[in-house]
């Protein structure tokens, strides 16, 4: 296994929780502790997702692959077993990253808030999966790095986790110390307006997906111009649940009005197209349910679906 990939994946979906004493309290919270330049935020309540019975129930029905658990406590259970890491009882955690570097993972973070016990953490990663952290001090803080894939981890308090690379980690303990500023601007405004979501992502869209946009000349053959979203400087995604409804926000913000209404008129009339094209009423009920509005310079998609009407719609596709 690379320990890089299974470790940043596991704290990306920032499933991690061990009991934890010794270490400094930190005031700040874990978005405020985020380096400025992050281009990329995301952020789990994984308490709320992992003690939901509907998610859990929809993971047990989903069509699974031999050798995949079966069960939503098989794959917690294989997750303790690979990496020595304990899912349950976590709070939250926030992923912060540069992705213009995320092909290398060069830059990526975690801010991770629960209970934790230092010494049992590491010692159950390196026993399970077989690895060797070496410890040394930077600042005040013991940082845990895996030298062969430069990923850090570190304890920056009885309640909050870092893990990451290694420069990402050392900057969030900057962030702590007063010695490095907290991310700003459009990024951090789009993931505060997606509101107290299960999940959500703010991103700042890098300059040469703008210019790809603008090369897009139709969708799956059809006459679908894409240049209105050339303008598009930072988008948001969040995902909510109400009872057994997900509600799904997409929230983009364009350098002028007239851009985002020109977006939303395009995906109006995508929308509008696909329903006259298909055939199978149950799709065209779904795409009926997608709501497009635009205020200023923001266009918003939102969608609800049930729960039931998500197996109904993955039986479709099959």
């Amino acid at each position: 296994m690379n320990f890089k990939k299974a470790l940043l994946g596991l704290l990306v979906a920032a499933m991690i929780l061990i009991p934890f004493t010794g270490c400094q309290e930190t005031t700040l919270t874990a978005i405020e502790l985020v380096p400025q330049g992050a281009n990329l935020i995301a952020s789990i309540q994984l308490d709320k997702v992992l003690d939901d019975q509907d998610i859990r129930d929809t993971y047990n029905r989903a069509e699974k692959e031999a050798g995949q658990p079966q069960t939503f406590e098989e794959a917690m259970e294989e997750i303790i077993k690979e990496t020595g890491v304990d899912p349950a009882g976590f709070a939250q955690a926030v992923v912060f990253a540069d992705i213009a570097n995320m092909e290398q993972n060069e830059y990526i973070g975690v801010i991770a808030e629960g209970t934790f016990d230092e010494e049992q953490f590491i010692d159950n990663i390196e026993e399970k999966a077989g690895i060797k952290f070496t410890a040394t001090d930077y600042k005040e803080y013991q940082l845990y790095t895996y030298e062969k894939e430069e990923v850090s981890i570190a304890f920056l308090s009885e309640k909050t986790l870092l893990a990451g690379t290694v420069k990402a980690v050392k900057d969030i303990i900057d962030v702590n110390n007063g010695d490095r500023k907290s991310v700003t601007g459009p990024i951090l405004d789009t993931y505060n307006r997606l509101g107290d979501a299960l999940v959500k992502l703010a991103l700042e869209l890098p300059e040469e997906a703008q210019e790809a946009l603008t090369e897009e000349s139709g969708l799956g053959g059809m006459p679908i111009s894409f240049e209105p979203f050339a303008d598009i400087d930072v988008t948001g995604f969040a995902l909510n649940k109400v009872q057994e409804t997900l509600r799904i926000q997409i929230d983009t913000h364009f350098l002028s009005t007239d851009s985002a209404q020109n977006a939303a008129d395009t995906i109006t009339g995508a929308i509008s197209l696909f329903k006259g094209l298909l055939d199978k009423p149950e799709i065209k009920e779904l795409l009926e349910k997608i709501e497009v509005t635009v205020a200023e310079s923001w266009m918003t998609i939102a969608f609800d679906i049930d729960l039931s009407e998500i197996g109904d719609m993955i039986e479709t596709f099959q």
